[in-house]
């Protein structure tokens, strides 16, 4: 599910591919991974402090809700 997230996030947002970290249930967020039943992942595509991320991200935010849309349907797909 992270691979197919992060390659959509990084094709859409031109932005540095920074990898996938796994997460410990004491990291930040690692409680919502450890005891949520359903399957999840967190993704932090971009910095809000770093203004050149920002400013992507607000030129196309209705471009970034359709990237999270067809890589939840990719994710789906493979899925089944």
């Amino acid at each position: 599910m992270a691979e197919i997230l992060l390659s959509h996030l990084v094709d859409h947002l031109e932005l540095t591919n920074r990898g996938i970290k796994p997460k410990t249930s004491e990291d930040r967020g690692g409680y919502l991974l450890r005891y949520t039943k359903a399957p999840c992942v967190i993704a932090e595509p971009f910095f809000i402090d770093n203004d050149d991320d920002l400013a992507r991200v607000q030129e196309d935010i209705d471009g970034l809700a359709g990237t999270y849309t067809r890589a939840i349907d990719q994710i789906s797909e493979e899925a089944v």
